[in-house]
C-alpha cells in the first residue's frame, strides 16, 4: 500500500478525539494489517520465483536435447560416408541397381501395354451392361470393379504421357493413339455416375444404402488421390524452382547467351514432367499425376440436375398459372429434408452435403421467386410471394434447426421491401379509386336526396357510404393479416386511415356547400319564393342527412376502434402501437365530421330564427312572445332529433344549440335596440326569457349527463349580462373581473355593445369603462397564465357583433 494512502488511514483514525487505549489498539491493528501484507508479498514472490526457476530448467534441457539430435545427425553423416568408403564399388552396384529397376519397370509397362486391350474391352463390356439398365433397380453392381479397372487404366495412361512427355515426338505419338480408348471409356463412366448423382435422392429414397454408400465411396476416393497428387506436384514445383534458381546462378556465360538452352533450363512445364518423371522412376509416384476434380463433377452435376427440375416446374406452370407454383414447391423441402436425415449418413462428412444442396435450391428458388417479383403480380399474388417467404423462413428454423438470425430471405432484402412497397402502391390505387367512386356516390345521393335516409333497428339514420366504406377496410385488413406480414398489416391500416381522412375533409366541405346553399336559398325565398333562380333549387330534407352523416361518423369510430383491438392482437408490441396511432388518428377526423353536420344542424334551425331575434330588446319585445317562438321551434327540431340521433351525439348537439341560444340572444346587441330599465322591465322581460329556455333544454338533457355543466354554467353568462345591464356604472368594472374569472375570453365588444344600449351611461363614461375593460382583458399576465395553463375557449369567444 502506498505511504500517502497509510498516511490518510491513520489520518482518518485520528480524526475524532480518543483515548490513549484506543491509539494503541489502532497500532495493534496497522501491525496486523502490516504482517497479514507481508505475508502475502513473500507467498506471491516464492510463487513467481517457482515459475522463473522452472523456465530456465526447461531451457537448459532443451539445449541438452538439441545438442543431442545434433550428434546424431553428426553420426548419420559419418556412417553413410564410412559405408559408401568401406563398400567397394558402391557407385557400379547402385548404378547396376538403377539399371535393374529401370528395366523391370520397362518390363512391366510391357506387359501393362500387352493387357491394356483386354483390360478397356472389360470396362466397357461392364459401363455398358450397367447403363442398359436402370441402376436405381439393379443397385449398380459393378460400380466399385468399374471404377477400380478405370483408375489403373487412368494411371497408366498417366505415367506413359509424363515419359513421353520427357521423351520424343514419336514417343508421344505413339502414347496418344496407344490411349485414345480411354477418353472414350472416361466419357461412359461419367455418364453412369453421374446418371447415380442424379438419382441419389431416389436411391436414398428406395433405401439402396449399399449404392449410396458405393457412389460417395467413388467420390472420397477420386478426392483423396487428387489431395495426394496435388501436394506431391506442389513439392516437386518447389523443388524445381530451387532448383533452377541453383542452376541459373552458376551458368556459364556461352551457355547463358544460348537462348534454346536458358528456354529449356526455365520452362518450368518441363522442369515438372521431368521431376514427376524421376519420382515415377523413384517410385514415389505409383498412381496418377494429374488431378481428375471428380468433387466438382459431382457438384456441377447436382447443381445442373436441380437446374433441370427448375425448368420443367417453369414448364409447367407458365402463363396465368405462373402464381400456382407457390403452393406446390412442398417437394423442395420434402428432398432436403432427405439429404439432411439420410443421404448424408452415406456421404463423407467433409463434403458437406446437406450445405451443397441447400445453397443450390436455395439459389434456383431465388431465381424462380424474382422471376415472379419481376412480372409484375397483383396485390394477391404478392401476399402469396411474401408469405412463400415467411413459410420458406419457417420451415428452416422449425424442421431443419436454423438459427433465427441466420435465416436468409428467400427474395431478399431489397426486392422483399419492393415488394411492400408494390403492394401498398397497388392497394392504394385500388382503394383511392374505390373511394373516390364512393365518396361520388356518398355526395349525389347527399346533394340529391330524392330518398329519405335509412333507419336502423333503433330508429336512428343512416347512409350507406360508412359502412361500405368499412367493408372495403375490413376485407383488405383481413387479406393483409392473412398474408402474415405485420409490416403490410400496418401498411395497408396506414394507408387506408389516411384515404378515411381524406374523406373526412370531402366531407367537411360538402356539409358546408349544402348549408351555405340551403341558406342561400331561405333568404331567396324571403324576398320571392315564386323567383328563384334554378341554380339555387335545394331540395329539401338536409336536416335529416346531416343526422344521418353525423351518425354515420360515430359507427365509423367504432368500426376503426374495433378494427384496432382484432389485428392490433396479431402482431408484436411496436405494430401494435402502430396500428392504435393510425386508427386514433383517425378518430379526431370522425369527431369533426359529426360536429361539422351537427353545427350544419344548428345553423339551419337558427337560420329559421332570424326575424324573432332582431325583435330580441326591441320595443316588440318586453311584451311580446319572442322566447316562445325560439322555443317552440327548437323543441321541434330537437324532438324529431332525439328519437334519430346517436344519443351521444345528440347530447352534444343539445349543448351546442344552449350555447347557440345564448350566443344568438347576445349577439341581438347589434340592433342596438335601447334597454327599458324602468320599474325594471328589461331585468324581469330577461328573467321571463331563461326560464322558457331553461324549460326548454332541461327536457332535452338525458339523465346520465350533468344538468350543471351543459345549461347552468352557460347560463351563469346571462347572469353577468344583466348585471352589465342593469347595475350601476361604477360596479361594472367589478362584474367585469368576475365574468373573466368564469369565462376569461369574454369579448369586450359585448360589454361595449351592452353600454351602447343604456340610456343611463353617457359616451364619454361609456369610453371610460370600455378602455379599463380593455386593459383588464389584455392584461399580460392574466392571459399568459390562462394559455400556459391550456385553459381552452369559452363560447362566448365565438359571439359576433357584426
Amino acid at each position: 500500500m502506498p505511504q500517502t494512502t497509510n498516511i490518510e488511514k491513520v489520518s482518518d483514525l485520528l480524526k475524532d478525539d480518543i483515548s490513549l487505549e484506543k491509539i494503541s489498539g489502532i497500532k495493534e491493528q496497522l501491525i496486523k494489517e502490516k504482517s497479514t501484507l507481508e505475508y502475502q508479498l513473500s507467498k506471491k514472490s516464492d510463487h513467481y520465483y517457482g515459475l522463473v526457476e522452472e523456465g530456465l530448467n526447461l531451457l537448459d534441457i532443451s539445449q541438452e536435447s538439441v545438442k543431442v539430435v545434433r550428434q546424431s545427425l553428426n553420426d548419420v553423416n559419418k556412417l553413410s560416408t564410412e559405408n559408401r568408403s568401406s563398400i567397394s564399388r558402391y557407385d557400379v552396384i547402385f548404378n547396376s541397381t538403377k539399371a535393374y529397376e529401370f528395366i523391370d519397370m520397362t518390363a512391366s509397362i510391357y506387359d501393362k501395354i500387352i493387357q491394356y486391350g483386354e483390360l478397356t474391352k472389360e470396362i466397357e463390356r461392364l459401363i455398358e451392361e450397367e447403363l442398359d439398365q436402370d441402376p436405381v433397380e439393379t443397385g449398380c453392381p459393378y460400380l466399385l470393379q468399374i471404377h477400380y479397372m478405370l483408375s489403373q487404366a487412368r494411371d497408366f495412361e498417366d505415367q506413359m504421357t509424363v515419359m513421353a512427355d520427357v521423351s520424343s515426338d514419336d514417343a508421344k505419338r505413339t502414347v496418344q493413339k496407344l490411349f485414345q480408348k480411354n477418353e472414350v471409356l472416361v466419357k461412359k463412366f461419367d455418364k453412369l455416375l453421374g446418371g447415380l448423382i442424379v438419382d441419389i435422392i431416389e436411391i436414398v429414397r428406395s433405401e439402396n444404402s449399399s449404392l449410396a454408400i458405393r457412389v460417395f465411396k467413388v467420390v472420397d476416393l477420386e478426392e483423396k488421390e487428387d489431395l495426394k497428387i496435388i501436394a506431391l506436384r506442389n513439392i516437386i514445383m518447389q523443388q524445381a524452382i530451387e532448383l533452377n534458381s541453383s542452376k541459373s546462378k552458376k551458368l556459364p556465360n556461352s551457355v547463358q547467351t544460348s537462348k534454346f538452352s536458358l528456354d529449356k533450363i526455365t520452362d518450368k512445364d518441363y522442369q515438372l514432367k521431368k521431376a514427376i518423371y524421376d519420382e515415377l522412376l523413384n517410385g514415389s509416384i505409383s498412381g496418377r499425376t494429374n488431378v481428375r476434380n471428380y468433387k466438382s463433377f459431382v457438384f456441377d452435376t447436382i447443381r445442373q440436375s436441380i437446374q433441370n427440375i427448375f425448368i420443367e416446374v417453369r414448364r409447367e406452370y407458365q402463363g396465368e398459372r405462373r402464381f400456382e407454383v407457390l403452393e406446390n414447391l412442398d417437394w423442395v423441402f420434402n428432398e432436403l429434408l432427405l439429404v439432411k436425415d439420410h443421404l448424408s449418413k452415406y456421404c463423407p462428412e467433409y463434403l458437406n452435403i446437406f450445405d451443397i444442396y441447400f445453397e443450390f435450391y436455395y439459389d434456383e428458388l431465388n431465381v424462380l421467386i424474382n422471376e415472379l417479383v419481376e412480372s409484375e403480380p397483383e396485390t394477391i399474388f404478392i401476399l402469396d410471394i411474401l408469405d412463400f417467404d415467411r413459410t420458406f423462413k419457417k420451415v428452416l428454423i422449425s424442421d431443419f434447426g436454423f438459427d433465427k438470425n441466420d435465416v436468409k430471405t428467400i427474395i431478399g432484402d431489397e426486392q422483399k421491401e419492393r415488394l411492400f412497397a408494390d403492394y401498398l402502391n397497388l392497394l392504394v390505387t385500388k382503394m383511392q379509386e374505390w373511394i373516390s367512386n364512393l365518396i361520388k356516390a356518398e355526395f349525389d345521393i347527399f346533394s340529391e336526396r330524392s330518398t329519405p335516409p335509412h333507419t336502423d333497428s333503433e330508429g336512428l339514420l343512416y347512409l350507406d357510404g360508412t359502412k361500405t366504406c368499412f367493408q372495403m377496410f375490413t376485407q383488405q385488413v383481413e387479406v393483409a393479416s392473412g398474408s402474415n406480414q405485420s409490416k403490410i398489416l400496418v401498411g395497408v391500416i396506414e394507408k387506408f386511415c389516411g384515404l378515411l381522412q381524406t374523406r373526412q375533409k370531402d366531407w367537411n366541405v360538402e356539409i358546408q356547400t349544402e348549408v351555405k346553399k340551403l341558406i342561400k336559398y331561405n333568404q331567396l325565398y324571403n324576398i320571392d319564393p315564386h323567383n328563384i333562380p334554378s341554380e339555387y333549387d335545394c331540395p329539401g330534407g338536409l336536416v335529416e342527412y346531416l343526422t344521418a352523416v353525423a351518425n354515420d361518423q360515430m359507427r365509423a369510430a367504432d368500426y376503426a376502434v374495433a378494427i384496432s383491438n382484432k389485428y392490433g392482437e396479431l402482431v408484436s408490441k411496436v405494430y401494435e402501437k402502430s396500428i392504435t396511432n393510425h386508427i386514433e388518428s383517425t378518430l379526431d377526423g370522425f369527431a369533426e365530421v359529426a360536429k361539422r353536420a351537427s353545427m350544419g344542424i344548428i345553423t339551419i334551425m337558427f337560420d329559421d330564427l332570424t326575424k324573432p331575434y332582431e325583435e330580441i330588446f326591441g320595443k316588440t319585445w318586453y311584451n311580446g312572445s319572442q322566447a316562445q317562438q325560439i322555443s317552440d321551434t327548437l323543441v321541434e327540431y330537437l324532438t324529431d332529433l332525439k328519437t334519430q340521433m346517436n344519443p351521444f351525439v345528440f347530447t352534444t348537439l343539445v349543448e351546442s344549440v344552449v350555447e347557440e341560444t345564448i350566443l344568438e340572444f347576445v349577439g341581438s346587441l347589434k340592433y342596438e335596440h335601447s334597454f327599458k330599465n324602468k320599474n325594471n322591465k328589461f331585468l324581469e322581460c330577461m328573467k321571463r326569457d331563461f326560464e322558457i329556455f331553461y324549460k326548454l333544454f332541461i327536457q332535452f338533457i338525458p339523465d346520465t349527463e350533468d344538468k350543471a355543466i351543459i345549461i347552468d354554467e352557460k347560463f351563469k353568462l346571462m347572469e353577468f349580462f344583466m348585471d352589465f345591464s342593469c347595475s350601476p356604472a361604477d360596479e361594472i368594472l367589478n362584474t367585469w373581473n368576475k365574468c373573466l374569472a368564469e369565462y376569461w375570453d369574454t369579448p369586450v365588444e359585448m360589454l361595449q355593445a351592452i353600454l351602447k344600449c343604456r340610456k343611463d351611461i353617457d359616451n364619454s363614461k361609456r369610453k371610460q369603462l370600455v378602455l379599463e375593460a380593455s386593459r383588464i382583458f389584455a392584461d399580460p399576465e392574466r392571459v399568459s397564465q390562462m394559455v400556459n395553463n391550456g385553459v381552452p375557449p369559452t363560447f362566448i369567444s365565438r359571439l359576433v357583433l357584426t
